[in-house]
C-alpha cells in the first residue's frame, strides 16, 4: 500500500512539473527578463537545479545585461545549495572579475568561504568521527583566507561575526594538522623537519592548544640535534606554559541560509541591496588581481 501511495505521489509530481514547465518558454527562446524571473521563481521554490539552468542562461545569452549582476549572485546561492561547489567557486571568481565594485562583495566572499569550508569537510569523517587534522587542508586554508579577507575589508558586514567564529575553528584544525605532521616526522627521527613544523606553528598559530602541545616535542627535537641553546630556549617555553590550556573552538553549525530579500527578485538596482551594503557609495575599493576563491578554472 505504501508503495502504491509513493508511486501516486510521483505521478502527481510529474504532472505538476509538466504543467508548470508547459507555461514556460524554452531557455533558448526566453527573453532576458523571462530567464531571470523564471530562475528566481525556481530559486524561491528550492528547485536549485532548474534555477541554475535559467540563471546561467542569463549570462551566457545576455552577457553584460542589466540582470547579469543579480543573476550571478542568485547563481552563487543556487549552486551552493545544490552542492555544486566547483561551479559556486567558478561563479564567485567570475563575479569578482565582472563586478569588482559591487555592493555585495561581502556576500560573495562569505559564500566562497563557506564553499571552500564544505570542500574541506567530509561527511564520512563526520559520521565516523575521523579527525580532519590528519587530512589534506588546501580548501580549509583557502576558506580561512576568504573569511579573513571578508573580516578585514568588511568589518561591519552581517556575515563577519560568523566568519570570525569559523576562522577560529579552522585555525585550530590547521594547527592540529601541523602537529600531526610534526609527530609523523618525529617518529621517523626527522628532527629538522619536526622542528621546522613546530616553529612554523609558533609563527602561524601561536594561540592554539595544538601549539602548546607541540612545545615539548620542539625541545626534544633540538636536544636530539645537539642544539643545546635552542633546546634551553624551548625548555623555557615549556615551563612558562606548563598547565596552560587554550580552549579550542567548537565546530560552527551549518549556517541557516535563507534567500536574502535583495537576491531573488527585482532589477539590479533594487534599493533593498542597501540593507546589506557595507561600503558607502563614495568609497572606492578594488580587489587585488591575485585574489581568487580557489576555483579550478
Amino acid at each position: 500500500m505504501r508503495k502504491f501511495k509513493s508511486l501516486t505521489l510521483i505521478a502527481l509530481s510529474v504532472l505538476v512539473i509538466a504543467s508548470c514547465s508547459s507555461s514556460e518558454k524554452p531557455v533558448e527562446q526566453a527573453s532576458e527578463q523571462e530567464l531571470f524571473s523564471t530562475g528566481a521563481n525556481y530559486l524561491q521554490e528550492g528547485n536549485y537545479t532548474q534555477a541554475t539552468r535559467y540563471l546561467e542562461a542569463v549570462d551566457s545569452r545576455f552577457p553584460g545585461s542589466s540582470y547579469s549582476e543579480q543573476a550571478e549572485l542568485n547563481l552563487i546561492f543556487s549552486t551552493y545549495k545544490s552542492q555544486d561547489y566547483t561551479k559556486t567557486l567558478t561563479t564567485a571568481d567570475r563575479f569578482l572579475q565582472q563586478f569588482p565594485q559591487s555592493q555585495h562583495l561581502d556576500y560573495v566572499l562569505y559564500m566562497a568561504a563557506l564553499t571552500n569550508s564544505a570542500l574541506g569537510d567530509n561527511l564520512f569523517q563526520d559520521f565516523f568521527g575521523v579527525d580532519r587534522s590528519t587530512r589534506e587542508t588546501t580548501s580549509m586554508k583557502t576558506a580561512f583566507n576568504n573569511f579573513q579577507t571578508l573580516v578585514q575589508n568588511f568589518p561591519n558586514s552581517p556575515y563577519t561575526p560568523d566568519a570570525l567564529a569559523r576562522m577560529a575553528y579552522i585555525k585550530d584544525r590547521l594547527a592540529r594538522h601541523e602537529l600531526e605532521i610534526a609527530k609523523f616526522y618525529a617518529k621517523r627521527s626527522a628532527w629538522v623537519a619536526t622542528s621546522n613544523r613546530i616553529t612554523g606553528m609558533l609563527r602561524s598559530y601561536p594561540d592554539t592548544q595544538a601549539t602548546l602541545e607541540a612545545l615539548p616535542l620542539l625541545q626534544e627535537s633540538y636536544e636530539k640535534m645537539g642544539l643545546t641553546q635552542l633546546a634551553s630556549q624551548a625548555a623555557t617555553l615549556v615551563k612558562a606554559n606548563e598547565g596552560r590550556v587554550i580552549k579550542e573552538a567548537e565546530k560552527p553549525k551549518e549556517p541557516f541560509l535563507s534567500l536574502p530579500s535583495w537576491l531573488s527578485f527585482g532589477s539590479s538596482d533594487s534599493s533593498d541591496k542597501e540593507k546589506v551594503a557595507t561600503k558607502s557609495d563614495d568609497s572606492f575599493f578594488s580587489w587585488p588581481s591575485w585574489l581568487s576563491f580557489g576555483s579550478k578554472d
